[in-house]
């Protein structure tokens, strides 16, 4: 009785007790079974780490807890620059092992906060260690600072800039700088060379003798553009009339404006069945045609279809922009590749959705095949 107050307290239909209590208990097993392995500490903070100071490295000691052996088969992290180090050697009922655990400073300057996740024998689910602290800059050269180098003493700290999503009626900027390191001021001019119309580029067209600025970078989208998915913006740069062989690109990917204050209520989810199509091994000059993959709305509002792209001629898919998937709904989207286009050898595309699903506006379906003689 009391169990079943519970439950119509939690307001939980009968016909899902039987989910939740399988969930529970397998919960409380992975638990149980990752408690046999028993850390001394799963959290170590490095605190102040010099950048140029070469790697420093923290051991995570363990206890094997449990009255057979134990082997670590797997050791994860959330970043390049953590490295574990560990044996698959069993340790035995009552042993003691340690995994290592190095951290690399260099050009990652700032606060850091990274997961180590420790796969054992005894359970698939991870133990998650945590390694934290912050990493104090070094002097950098001016070389550094503005590594790209456009001619005339002119530097850039960048020649590309993502934006990310970029939605109707918003406008987003970004900055990147630059310094004169020549004796003489510097006529500076950014000529277009692809242009989405919806991006601006503010900067001084003359730089004095050692002086340093910023450019300025900015998307704007109207409210009422018909615009959708991938934005490119590509501009030669003229030093004192010289074209340099450094360029400029720009890119983002224009996407409905959400409202989050309603879309946590109700919106659609956008879900692909798999992230992956193998075409395998096609004779060059033939059509394949038998890929698959389902698109689903795992949400409570129609998925509306606003962009399809891929890169190259050979690909084909169904999919087109205006499409919808009513919520709860599936669609099979086909996929075929023509060989007569492609080179020899490995032939890799990407396949790019832009929806109205709010967290997740792109999804990305890699598409690979083999192409033989």
């Amino acid at each position: 009785k009391k169990c079943i107050f519970v439950v119509e307290m939690m307001n939980i239909p009968y016909y899902k007790i039987g989910f939740l209590v399988v969930f529970v208990l397998a919960t409380f097993v992975s638990q149980a079974q990752n408690s046999l392995v028993r850390f001394d500490s799963d959290k170590w903070n490095f605190g102040q780490i010099a950048e140029d100071g070469g790697s420093v490295e923290h051991t995570f000691s363990f206890t094997n807890a449990s009255p057979k052996p134990v082997v670590i088969l797997d050791v994860t992290t959330s970043c390049g620059c953590t490295t574990p180090s560990y044996s698959r050697k069993p340790i035995v009922a009552g042993g003691k092992g340690e995994i290592v655990v190095s951290i690399d400073p260099m050009n990652r300057a700032g606060h850091f906060s990274k997961t180590v996740s420790v796969v054992t024998s005894f359970s698939q689910e991870p133990i998650n260690l945590k390694v934290e602290g912050t990493i104090t800059p070094r002097v950098k050269s001016l070389e550094e600072q503005y590594p790209f180098d456009i001619g005339g003493g002119v530097r850039l700290s960048a020649n590309f800039h993502a934006f990310a999503y970029v939605g109707r009626g918003d406008s987003i900027s970004e900055t990147i700088g630059y310094v004169n390191t020549s004796q003489s001021a510097v006529r500076l001019k950014f000529i277009p060379r692809e242009s989405s119309g919806l991006f601006e580029i503010n900067y001084s067209e003359t730089i004095p003798a050692g002086a340093k600025g910023e450019i300025k970078l900015t998307y704007a989208i109207p409210a009422a553009s018909d615009k959708y998915g991938t934005l490119n913006d590509v501009f030669a740069i003229e030093v004192n009339g010289k074209l340099s062989r450094t360029s400029f690109s720009a890119n983002a990917i224009a996407v409905d404006r959400f409202d989050s204050a309603s879309d946590d209520i109700s919106s659609p989810i956008a879900e692909l069945s798999k992230k992956f199509i193998k075409f395998g091994d096609v004779k060059h000059g033939r059509k394949a045609e038998d890929a698959t993959v389902k698109l689903i709305d795992n949400g409570s509002q129609p998925l509306i279809i606003r962009a399809v792209e891929w890169q190259g001629e050979a690909l084909q898919c169904s999919l087109k922009a205006g499409d919808s998937i009513a919520a709860g709904k599936e669609l099979t989207i086909r996929l075929s590749l023509d060989t007569s286009k492609c080179d020899y050898g490995v032939w890799v595309d990407r396949l790019k959705i832009i929806t109205n699903d709010p967290t997740r506006p792109m999804q990305t379906l890699r598409v690979t095949a083999i192409v033989v003689d």
